[in-house]
């Protein structure tokens, strides 16, 4: 597994730098803009949304992350001109976004055009997904390039968004570019996902941060409002015992619409790997034993239950929609992101916890990594987006029609490596 893991980074990680490279000066974004599977890039013969004046702010922040976490992976490794090529792209990336966060007042639309104009309606004023992307990107970038100005920007930011998600008002700001993938906001509907996603930013915080309880207390407090609202223990006589509901109203109940009790396995998986990555830090940092001790109660299990929910063995993929009321998948379409997401969660709980179920976990993390290898990955190390439950790669857009930039594949399959 670790060579193969090890080819993707180099693969992926030359594509993107080559991307760049070639055309920097007219256009110093990461651009991922090209179809994973054909290999052609999106032109004026595309939708709007799909050139490269749509700027995606989600791809910018988490390709920053990327590029910082990638060149310490090369320079740990001793591939000083590949992390040296990154260093210099991570340098003019991070001064063309923040050059377009000033136009915007310190704030990122969701989408842009070069120039930062908004490329969709402008959106809420309240914290979003563009906001959390964005500081985690920020904070890793900042660190590489020795910018304290900048991490001071990264933490401001970040700060405003963990307030926002603790007070209920964070607002997502994606647009919705699949209609069986319902993802506007929704007043008094409250998702796990900022919560989840947070946690990523809050582990590296801690790490580098050490000596500031606040970061940790802040990971401590999410990770047991999932477990307390969104994990079924028993509290939920709708649900049986380990579901996980995606959202919940502001009462911490499940949400329901009238129709569907909604699961995304792949989110779950992905909790559990975030989760995992902070209680790795806290046990290495000798904090939140308890903390630690409460999670074997529950992440174990957790994980065998939602992937036997979500998993399509005969295809290979892990479903994007299940129903806990009636029992039945809703949404059978298999994106690429949840696999590599469930190999860190399975690596991580297992060396959390070797003795609660580990061999089941770890068949269950060999299915993923080997469902996302036969399946997804393409010559030039990246994943298609979408199959549907025969196998079949489909034309269907999870989040942003651009390509992943090394966010949910490799820094998944880099922490599996690393920790």
């Amino acid at each position: 597994m670790n060579q193969l893991i090890t080819r993707i980074l180099r693969t992926s990680t030359e594509v993107i730098l080559s991307r760049f490279e070639g055309n920097r000066k007219n256009y110093p974004f990461i651009d991922t803009k090209f179809h994973v599977v054909s290999g052609r890039d999106y032109d004026e013969s595309d939708e709007p949304f799909r050139r490269k004046n749509c700027i995606y702010s989600w791809i910018q922040g988490r390709g920053l992350e990327s590029l910082a976490k990638h060149i310490l992976f090369f320079q740990a490794s001793g591939e000083i001109k590949t992390a040296d090529r990154l260093k210099d792209m991570l340098s003019i990336v991070t001064e063309t976004m923040e050059r377009l966060r000033a136009v915007n007042h310190g704030r990122l639309p969701f989408a842009m055009h070069p120039d930062g104009s908004s490329f969709f309606a402008r959106e809420s004023d309240h914290a979003n997904f563009s906001d959390l992307f964005y500081s985690k990107g920020l904070f890793s970038a900042s660190r590489i390039l020795g910018r304290p100005e900048l991490e001071m920007e990264a933490e401001n930011l970040f700060s405003f968004v963990l307030d926002e998600i603790g007070h209920g008002v964070f607002h997502t700001d994606q647009q919705c570019f699949d209609p069986k993938n319902k993802v506007s906001f929704v007043p008094g509907k409250i998702p796990q996902g900022p919560r989840m996603i947070a946690l990523g930013g809050l582990a590296d915080w801690i790490a580098a941060k050490p000596d500031e309880k606040h970061w940790e207390n802040s990971a401590e407090t999410f990770i047991r409002y999932i477990f307390e609202n969104h994990i079924n223990r028993g509290q939920y006589e709708a649900c049986r015992t380990w579901d996980f509901i995606e959202s919940v109203d502001s009462n911490g109940k499940p949400w329901y619409d009238g129709q569907v009790l909604f699961c995304d396995p792949g989110h779950a998986l992905e909790f559990i790997g975030l989760a995992g990555k902070c209680l790795l830090i806290l046990r290495k940092l000798g904090h939140k034993n308890e903390l630690v001790n409460d999670a074997r109660e529950i992440l174990p299990d957790l994980f065998i239950h939602v992937f036997d929910l979500g998993f399509n063995p005969e295809a290979g993929g892990i479903c994007k929609g299940f129903d806990l009321t009636e029992r039945k998948v809703i949404n059978s379409d298999m994106p690429w992101w949840s696999l590599p997401e469930t190999v860190r969660a399975g690596i991580e709980t297992a060396k959390l916890f070797p003795s609660d179920r580990a061999d089941e976990i770890l068949f269950r993390t060999g299915q993923a990594f080997q469902a996302f290898v036969q399946g997804f990955l393409q010559p030039n190390g990246f994943g298609c987006q979408t199959r549907d439950e025969t196998g079949k790669i489909i034309d269907v857009i999870p989040a942003v029609s651009d390509a992943d930039p090394g966010y949910h594949t490799n820094l998944s399959l880099l922490d599996v490596l690393t920790q």
